[in-house]
């Protein structure tokens, strides 16, 4: 356990400490904001791959054969993505005998569109580029046609951040509860709580003494709502949060939405009278 307290603290090194009261800060949710907050974080185009169908039949394509262009582009500047490559499977696995998975690597200096002759029907086209965010579509071939589907790849910290909305938000939609109680996305907020409970940890970053030995998932409303607006800075939309309560502290953690700081994401220290003990980034 000193060990594993050693290198939280290590990883801690960019925590901000304060003790701003909070007291003010009730974080109640009104019904509108859980349903109004999800208009203002529309997927970019680029989300969405672009398919050009050609009207021209392809010739040289005789018993259902189609070819597919794939083109690997990056967001923003829509410039070829370096280094990629792509793999092409039948959507459904009986297809597969009559068209085996092809995998297809961008070997040139400079990036190429790749071409692949390919049976007429649905495949999952998987995208990946060095630097960029992997993606998966599935796109259609046609028989006797040549078609070109154009790829935008982001780069891979704009994927962590979702900066262009492409997966759904996580923020609190209504019927959702404030609190995150479920096993699978506690045990690494209990883990943290554990550690930033125990006595070294609190000695090493000066948080009050404390019995760390009772360390258990909040499922309170209240408590959970109030914390996640104390987490959220007080801005932006609802938020769903895994409170840990950790004797006379309580860890706050948003799994899904994260606070980020550059690559790494904001945990909340909070006393039981709401005041703001530390904004740490781990």
């Amino acid at each position: 356990m000193q060990l594993r307290s050693v290198r939280v603290l290590a990883a801690f090194a960019l925590a901000v400490m304060g003790l701003a009261l909070a007291a003010c800060a009730r974080g109640r949710v009104s019904p509108e904001s859980l349903t109004t907050w999800e208009s203002r974080y529309v997927p970019a185009a680029q989300c969405r791959p672009v398919v050009s169908l050609d009207a021209t039949p392809a010739a040289g394509y005789a018993g259902g054969k189609g070819r597919l262009v794939v083109r690997l582009d990056t967001f923003g500047a829509s410039a070829p993505a370096p280094h990629g490559w792509i793999v092409l499977s039948p959507l459904l696995p009986r297809d597969t005998v009559a068209q085996p998975m092809v995998r297809l690597e961008d070997a040139a200096g400079q990036p190429t569109p790749f071409f692949a002759s390919l049976m007429f029907g649905r495949y999952v086209l998987g995208s990946r580029a060095s630097g960029y965010e992997g993606r998966t579509d599935t796109v259609t071939v046609r028989a006797g046609a040549t078609d070109t589907v154009t790829v935008a790849l982001e780069e891979y910290a704009d994927a962590l951040r979702n900066r262009h909305n492409c997966r759904p938000r996580g923020f609190r939609r209504a019927g959702e509860s404030a609190c995150v109680t479920e096993q699978i996305t506690t045990v690494l907020v209990l883990d943290r709580a554990r550690d930033m409970a125990s006595p070294r940890f609190r000695f090493g970053i000066g948080l009050p003494n404390g019995d760390s030995t009772a360390v258990h998932i909040v499922d309170d409303e209240r408590i959970c709502e109030r914390a996640a607006h104390l987490y959220g800075l007080g801005t932006g939309p609802p938020r769903r949060v895994v409170v840990a309560d950790a004797g006379n502290l309580f860890v706050v953690y948003d799994p899904f939405e994260p606070v980020g700081h550059g690559d790494l994401n904001q945990w909340l220290i909070l006393d039981k009278r709401w005041r703001v003990l530390a904004r740490m980034v781990l």
